[in-house]
């Protein structure tokens, strides 16, 4: 396994089954959108971008319109900068109450869209 391909899996793949697992488990308060994210220590960079790397059909993103490969740019006011860790983007960002919503800011094939999703259980 080359270097890119370690970096791959360490920051992307292992996160994504951590966050898979996680969004199918756990407290009930707390609302999901059925995107799957990276998570983790791994950071936001030009190379790591915070990519959607699935939707769950029949979700409330998936039925807004959000698709994998969408890159998140901006969670509500708050900008998706580099150097932000994406524990902190997932849990600070995008978790929150069932019932309320969010606003997801992404690029797709280099046009900007926003989505309004709501959080259900």
């Amino acid at each position: 396994m080359n270097n890119k391909s370690f970096r791959i899996l360490q920051t992307i793949i292992i996160p994504i089954l951590a966050v898979f697992i996680f969004s199918c488990s756990g407290d009930n308060s707390n609302g999901k959108l059925g995107i799957e994210v990276p998570i983790g220590q791994g950071r936001v960079s030009d190379e790591t971008p915070y990519i959607i790397v699935g939707v769950i059909e029949g979700s409330p993103a998936y039925n807004a319109g959000v698709r994998p490969d969408d890159i998140i740019i901006q969670i509500d006011e708050v900008p998706i900068r580099r150097g932000m860790v994406y524990d902190d983007i997932y849990n600070n960002l995008l978790r929150g109450k069932a019932g309320s919503s969010v606003m997801l800011v992404v690029k797709r094939d280099g046009k900007s869209m926003i989505f309004k999703v709501m959080r259900v259980r």
